[in-house]
């Protein structure tokens, strides 16, 4: 009974979490970064020789111009919780989905395992605002002044 007590704790634990941005507003034509990090647990670590790689997944509608990342990408690659900087470029308006899937080897005291994990990021980006010309114009503005409008000579 002891043992499998130990064995649920073990896996609601599973050693790391993964930070990444759950969303994200940006306009047409503007860019941001959806910031993921690898945290790995107390007395864990992400392994320093082991592939560390995610690759980013993102409609036409985004433009992302990487795709792959390893460890070597990371803002600090030697650091204890790798963390990568996606940059996203929205093109067309609307919410889009972009997948990440993160790979990397976790070390305990004795032994290190594979984690595979993936994570969705929805990009919202809102319709521009249409220009004067578009909107309704009121007709009294636009109507022609009469002819003797306007200061008299003398």
């Amino acid at each position: 009974m002891a043992l499998w007590a130990c064995t649920s704790a073990h896996a609601d634990d599973p050693g790391y979490e993964l930070r990444v941005t759950p969303e994200l507003t940006i306009d047409v034509a503007a860019s941001a970064s959806i910031s993921v990090t690898i945290a790995p647990g107390p007395g864990r670590t992400v392994s320093a020789d082991g592939p560390v790689r995610l690759a980013v997944t993102a409609p036409d509608a985004l433009g992302v111009p990487r795709r792959r990342f390893a460890r070597k990408d990371a803002a600090d690659p030697a650091a204890d919780a790798p963390r990568f900087d996606v940059k996203v470029k929205a093109r067309e308006a609307g919410d889009h989905a972009v997948a990440l899937d993160v790979r990397f080897w976790l070390c305990g005291p004795r032994v290190c395992r594979p984690i595979t994990v993936t994570r969705t990021v929805t990009v919202h980006v809102p319709a521009p605002v249409p220009i004067d010309g578009a909107l309704p114009v009121d007709a009294a503005v636009d109507a022609a002044l009469p002819i003797d409008a306007g200061r008299r000579r003398r």
